[in-house]
């Protein structure tokens, strides 16, 4: 096994895990979960314990894609996305873009 685990995006058993800020945010999340299904991409929505604790296990269990939703992002219809390996950084994207970034590194293949 080459990955140690951190599979490629196309290759992961999940993709992208949605994390709501807090249960405010339960349905915008939900919403947006059923999006990325109905796109064939492997998403979970993880709104168990504190947010601080999924982003972690989201970590530990080298998924691709976090993408977190709070007030911001349920107002605007966007979505803040951590990519594995990028740290903390995060960058706020409208969740059409998210999704299509999604499905053409799922189509490419790519390996990072």
């Amino acid at each position: 096994e080459h990955y140690a685990g951190a599979f490629p995006l196309w290759l992961a058993p999940e993709q992208v895990r949605v994390l709501p800020i807090s249960e405010h945010f339960q349905d915008s999340a939900s919403e947006f979960v059923g999006l990325l299904e109905a796109a064939g991409i492997r998403a979970v929505l993880a709104d168990r314990e504190t947010l601080s604790y999924r982003i972690r296990d989201a970590e530990m269990h080298k998924v691709p894609y976090m993408a977190v939703i709070g007030e911001r992002e349920a107002e605007a219809g966007t979505v803040a996305v951590r990519k594995r390996g990028a740290g903390k950084k995060q960058e706020v994207v409208d969740r059409a873009e998210f999704l299509e970034r999604v499905k053409g590194e799922i189509v490419s293949r790519s390996l990072d």
